[in-house]
C-alpha cells in the first residue's frame, strides 16, 4: 500500500511546487494534479517534478479526445519531465469511441514516449476497467467507495486474465478528502458538481450511497480509520484535497492530516 496527494492543476508555480515538496517530505509516494481546458496539468507535473527528488509525479487524466497523444508526448518531451518518475493518466474524454480511442492513445503514447512512464486509464463501466485490465501500467479509479473499488478491480481482473498478459496493473484511486468545518459538506458539493454528467448520474446511481459518503471527512480517529478502508482495497491512494479556504496552507494541512504510514 502506498498514498499520493493530488491538487488541481494551477499556473501558480509558488504554490504547486511548496505543495510538491512538502507531499514528498512528508513520506507521499507519488504528487498527482489533474488537466482542464483552462488548466494546464502537465505544466503543473513539470512544474512538481522540478521541486521534487523521487516520488512519482501523475496527471490524472488528459482527455485525449481533447489532446491527442502528439500533443502530449510535445508537451512532455518539451517540458523535460523525468520520464522514469511520471504517471500519465488518460481518459476517452468526449470521444464517441471511448474505448478505441484510448486503446489508441495508449499504443502511440507508448510508441512514442517509450517503456519509461507508466501509462495510467482512467476506468470506471466496466468495458474500460477490463480495457484498462488489457493495456494500463495503472488503472486510475475516481469517486468510489471501497465496495465499489473491488467491483471495478474485479472487472480490470477480467481484462488482464483475458488478454493474457502477466500480472495485473496497479490499482489506484482519487479519494476525496476534507478536514474541518464543513467537511461532509464540501465532499457533498464536489460529488454533486460531478452528478450533473450522465455518466457520473449512472455511476453514482449503480453505487447507491449518499454522495457525502463518497470520500473521507470524518475527523480524528475516524478519518484515519476511513482512509485505512480504502488502503485495503488499492495499491495506491491518491488523496484529492478539498481544502477550505483554498490555499497552500489548508491544502497542506489535508497532506497533514493523510501523512501515509512508512513501511506499511
Amino acid at each position: 500500500m502506498s498514498r499520493g496527494f493530488a491538487i488541481p492543476a494551477t499556473a501558480d508555480q509558488q504554490r504547486a511546487q511548496a505543495v510538491a515538496a512538502r507531499v514528498e517530505e512528508l513520506g507521499y509516494s507519488s504528487i498527482w494534479t489533474n488537466d482542464t481546458p483552462g488548466a494546464d496539468g502537465i505544466v503543473t507535473a513539470a512544474m512538481m517534478a522540478d521541486a521534487t527528488a523521487s516520488i512519482r509525479v501523475g496527471v490524472g487524466v488528459v482527455a485525449v479526445g481533447r489532446r491527442p497523444p502528439n500533443e502530449i508526448v510535445d508537451a512532455v518531451r518539451e517540458l523535460e519531465i523525468p520520464l522514469d518518475r511520471l504517471v500519465l493518466g488518460i481518459g476517452s474524454g468526449s470521444s464517441p469511441n471511448p474505448l478505441r480511442a484510448v486503446r489508441e492513445a495508449m499504443r502511440a503514447l507508448r510508441d512514442q514516449l517509450g517503456p519509461e512512464p507508466h501509462i495510467a486509464v482512467a476506468a470506471m463501466g466496466p468495458r474500460m476497467c477490463r480495457l484498462a485490465g488489457e493495456l494500463a501500467d495503472t488503472v486510475l479509479f475516481n469517486w468510489m467507495v471501497p465496495a465499489r473499488i473491488e467491483w471495478a478491480k474485479a472487472r480490470v481482473t477480467e481484462g488482464a486474465e483475458q488478454s493474457g498478459r502477466d500480472g495485473l496493473p496497479e490499482m489506484a484511486a482519487y479519494v476525496r478528502a476534507a478536514i474541518g468545518d464543513g467537511a461532509t459538506s464540501r465532499v457533498a458539493a464536489e460529488a454533486a458538481k460531478y452528478n450533473t454528467y450522465p455518466a457520473y448520474t449512472r455511476h453514482f446511481a449503480a453505487m447507491g450511497v449518499p454522495l457525502e459518503t463518497v470520500g473521507v471527512s470524518a475527523a480524528g480517529p475516524g478519518y484515519s480509520a476511513a482512509l485505512s478502508d480504502y488502503d485495503s482495497v488499492l495499491d495506491e491512494v491518491v488523496v484529492r484535497a478539498l481544502p477550505a479556504p483554498d490555499s497552500t496552507a489548508a491544502t497542506l494541512a489535508v497532506a497533514e492530516a493523510s501523512t501515509p504510514v512508512i513501511g506499511t
